[in-house]
């Protein structure tokens, strides 16, 4: 490979990474905007209830706090999808036991989880020849 390969390869596997790095970026702030807005409906939820509280009446779950909480789920739902496509863009997996680990990685080194290897890509081109072209006989092209 010549020097002036390796430096197009070189650029190239650079801009890849930056791309990477971007898409993390902006995954994690999506993150922290959902995270934000859990924190508001729990701040809801919290007035709701001390307002109860405080005129002496018992705290009951309401039709309003039972939809913040609905809300609350499908947020955090959201926020683990977002966190599980960060550690697949960082080429990372995390274990049932809660340690973070390379995609590479058979064994858990915390707890010794064996995990499942993806199943491998195959090249179907090098198993079989290519598909060739019938000519239609009555096809005026071929002519």
């Amino acid at each position: 490979m010549s020097f002036l390969d390796k430096l197009k390869q070189g650029v190239t596997d650079a801009g890849q990474k930056a791309k990477t790095v971007v898409e993390i970026n902006r995954l994690k702030l999506q993150a922290q905007d959902l995270a934000k807005q859990v924190e508001e409906k729990q701040a809801k939820i919290g007035e709701i209830v001390f307002m109860s509280f405080s005129q002496n009446q018992t705290v009951t779950v309401t039709s309003e706090i039972e939809g913040y909480c609905h809300e609350i789920v499908e947020i955090q739902s959201e926020i683990k999808q977002l966190h599980s496509k960060i550690k697949e863009l960082n080429n990372e997996k995390v274990c049932d036991c809660g340690k973070v680990v390379s995609l590479e990685t058979k064994f858990c080194p915390t707890c010794g989880h064996q995990f499942s290897m993806p199943p491998e890509i195959i090249d179907i081109s090098a198993i079989s020849p290519p598909l060739q072209e019938t000519k239609n006989p009555n096809d005026p092209k071929n002519d």
